[in-house]
């Protein structure tokens, strides 16, 4: 297997032994699975915002466009640009839109925005008549997510505003789901029923988008009725979809999942192990007092580098294929381990944060769970000074 690796600073300083590593023939199984899955009439847009989830967009943007994805999906121009600079061609939808003074970048990179007011809507025809061509957007309707869109009551005047226009082209019409996940309510349901009646009146006002996209990782795994003819997976490419929540008893989509498997191993080495008595205090603040005479080891890997701090004195880490709890405060740089029950251990080995060793497994689901947390903020966290190692 071979791998390429992104370091920052001089090529000939040593790295610090903490990385991560990410596995591009997994990512492309994920992309080959989800693409079986919703079927080959239907466009997928990879979503690679904020770094690709932290897992880096220049080579997840390069894999999947080689393996022929149908759109990347990103959230602002600078990301759009960084992608059309790496040679990527295929279409790019800013998801929130642009910025005043973005106009320029909309066609010099050929970038798609969303767009969910008026204001947006007239300062993109105006642009598209300065430069004598027309601009594609995708509106976006809010329909109750809450964040950014056209509220769906509110849809008439915007369309009476586009009829009148030129040089800007609705191509798609699109929502967010707030939690598609969660079958104890109605919400998501009451969400597919306003983007429908969105849908409908577009049709009566002559209106007809090419694409018409709602499904994120959790709707694509568990409502196919949200499908539309363009799905947008994030989570689920790199690994991970949410657990579905049902009412006690219902059949049906808690079960529901794909085989999809996380593509990244956040991994460090022991840099010192030491003997440390009974009744000693460690860490920042002296919370954490050895019960018993313990072996503790040091990792060097911190809040800094993405180890979550509210993972003190309750998270672990994987050594010689068992877990060690981690114990006292985690630091900016370094982190406690509790060794006393792993045998043999020495300077040098491997320990993983994230990843699989033997029997033992932990993902960026679990440390959310253990965290209060998401899975997204967990890899979203890894700090950019954790090289990222690429696996082919």
């Amino acid at each position: 297997m071979s791998s390429s690796q992104r370091i920052s600073g001089p090529a000939s300083l040593p790295t610090r032994p903490t990385w991560v590593e990410i596995s591009l023939s997994q990512l492309l199984e994920n992309y080959r699975i989800i693409r079986q899955h919703v079927g080959p009439e239907r466009a997928v847009m990879a979503i690679v915002k904020a770094d690709a989830y932290g897992h880096g967009l220049v080579e997840i943007a390069r894999a999947l466009a080689s393996a022929g994805v149908d759109w990347f999906g990103v959230a602002s121009a600078d990301e759009g640009v960084e992608l059309r600079q790496l040679g990527i061609r295929q279409p790019i939808l800013l998801l929130t839109g642009f910025w005043e003074g973005e106009q320029s970048a909309l066609t010099d990179y050929d970038l798609v925005p969303a767009i969910y007011s008026e204001d947006q809507l007239a300062t993109i025809e105006d642009w598209g008549r300065r430069m004598g061509r027309r601009i594609r957007f995708h509106l976006k309707v809010n329909t109750g997510m809450g964040m950014l869109g056209l509220h769906w009551q509110g849809v008439e005047p915007f369309v009476d505003l586009y009829r009148q226009m030129s040089h800007v082209e609705m191509e798609g019409l699109f929502e967010q789901f707030a939690a598609a996940e969660d079958f104890t309510t109605r919400q998501t349901e009451e969400q597919m029923e306003r983007f429908e009646s969105v849908k409908q009146g577009l049709a009566r006002a002559g209106i007809q988008p090419r694409y018409f996209h709602q499904a994120n990782s959790a709707a694509i795994v568990g409502r196919p009725q949200s499908w539309g003819n363009l799905v947008r997976p994030g989570l689920l490419l790199y690994g991970y979809h949410l657990p579905m929540r049902v009412p006690a008893g219902a059949p049906g989509p808690a079960t529901r999942t794909l085989e999809v498997r996380e593509i990244l191993s956040f991994k460090t080495r022991v840099i010192a192990v030491k003997e440390v008595p009974a009744g000693i205090p460690l860490g920042y603040g002296g919370k954490y007092v050895t019960p018993r005479h313990s072996r503790i080891a040091t990792v060097p890997a911190g809040y800094a580098d993405g180890v979550n701090r509210r993972l003190s004195g309750r998270g672990r880490v994987i050594l010689r294929g068992q877990f060690a709890p981690i114990v006292a405060s985690i630091s900016m740089d370094l982190t406690l381990v509790d060794v006393t029950d792993v045998p043999n251990l020495s300077l040098g080995e491997e320990a993983i944060l994230i990843g699989r060793q033997g029997d033992c497994r932990q993902t960026a689901l679990d440390l959310a769970e253990a965290t209060g947390t998401l899975p997204y903020e967990i890899l979203c966290g890894i700090g950019k000074r954790v090289p990222r190692r690429y696996l082919r």
